[in-house]
């Protein structure tokens, strides 16, 4: 039986909309669309906006189409549907989601097709669940954690790069999601330019082409900042700490993101002293291997973190490993310690936060980076 009801919904925008496309395609021929779609405008900002959208949408979906016809109506990037923001909080917005949850579970008129897509869907409401028992839903995620977009955005950039007709080198692809972010439609604009920028040149896409050709992101200059910390490359981290600044990053932020990467490399440095984690290099870059089986406390205290490392994407535990081998544990612990000091100050000092969050990471860096790469 043909399905009249599609829910698209998730933060990945770009994957959303290739779906609805899809949809549209599959289901009104082109030449039928000036009579056979009628699109809606979900993007609203008030109540009474919301109210109306879906009043609309409940009149059209129960209005045969001209001459007769089956219609399908789209309701684009509907901003009301989540009861948790607004104007989606109104009890006149919800009073009329729920109306239109009955009609769903009635099921629609007869030749009648309904497409809805919004980014923000909670998954628990009864909209959410009617679309799920009486139609199809097309979920691309909501609120992951930044290692499930990392992996996401690793998984995905196999097929946009099938689709772009380049290849691209497993560190390049670690060199180019660093640097574009995780945004779907981030990827592909970039890919875009990098076809573009390379013609016809044989071979594969070269870090120096990524460099030349792909935008820096706002989430790639935050991992810049933390790679150089990792990296104990105090000309990286001035340039990358520049340029945050520049964009007005919040100083708590910032520190917040090296913190984090502090953990991070503690964890896996405590592991590599345990020999619980096995990091070398080796021809095709770094090889980390975990110990299998490991000793039972090792797998006890590995399991009770917020994040098993164990499970961290493949291309992220190499980085992060190597940066970890660059710093002693005692260093990480001081250099923990020295950021607890750094966010205490920042809400008490009067000192500018640039200078005391610039003077403390390069503290923390220590050493000129060639004597920490020779330990």
């Amino acid at each position: 039986m043909p399905v009249n009801l599609h829910l698209v919904c998730g933060s990945d925008d770009y994957l959303a909309e290739q779906q609805a496309r899809a949809i549209v395609d599959a289901t009104v021929p082109t030449a039928e669309r000036v009579l056979g779609l009628e699109i809606l405008d979900g993007r609203v900002d008030t109540k009474d906006a919301a109210v109306a959208v879906i009043r609309q949408c409940l009149e059209s979906v129960q209005t045969a189409g001209f001459f007769g016809g089956g219609k399908l109506v789209w309701l684009r990037n509907a901003t009301f549907l989540n009861p948790q923001s607004r104007p989606g909080d109104s009890e006149d917005v919800k009073a009329r989601v729920a109306e239109l949850v009955t009609l769903l579970k009635g099921g629609l008129p007869a030749g009648q097709r309904l497409l809805i897509t919004a980014v923000s869907v909670a998954r628990n409401t009864a909209f959410f669940k009617a679309c799920q028992a009486t139609g199809e839903v097309s979920d691309f995620g909501s609120g992951e954690k930044p290692w499930d977009q990392e992996k996401l955005a690793r998984e995905r950039l196999d097929g946009l790069l099938q689709d772009a007709g380049l290849e691209m080198p497993e560190e390049v692809r670690d060199r180019f999601l660093q640097r574009v972010g995780t945004s779907t439609r981030l990827l592909a604009v970039e890919l875009e330019k990098l076809r573009t920028y390379r013609g016809k040149a044989p071979g594969a896409v070269t870090a120096e082409d990524v460099d030349a050709i792909a935008s820096v992101g706002r989430e790639a200059m935050a991992w810049d900042l933390t790679d150089a910390l990792g990296d104990r490359d105090p000309a990286r981290l001035v340039a990358a700490l520049r340029r945050l600044e520049a964009q007005d990053e919040n100083a708590i932020g910032l520190v917040t993101m090296a913190e984090r990467r502090i953990r991070e490399m503690l964890i896996l440095r405590q592991a590599i002293d345990q020999r619980w984690l096995q990091v070398r290099d080796s021809d095709r870059g770094v090889f980390c291997q975990w110990g299998d089986p490991l000793p039972e406390e090792a797998d006890r205290m590995l399991q009770s973190l917020p994040k098993d490392p164990r499970k961290t994407a493949p291309f992220i535990l190499r980085r992060t490993s190597a940066q970890a081998k660059r710093y002693t544990l005692q260093e990480l612990r001081r250099a923990r310690h020295l950021l607890i000091e750094l966010r205490e100050r920042l809400v008490s000092s009067s000192a500018p936060p640039d200078i005391l969050l610039e003077t403390t990471l390069l503290r923390i860096i220590g050493l000129h980076p060639a004597i920490a790469a020779a330990r």
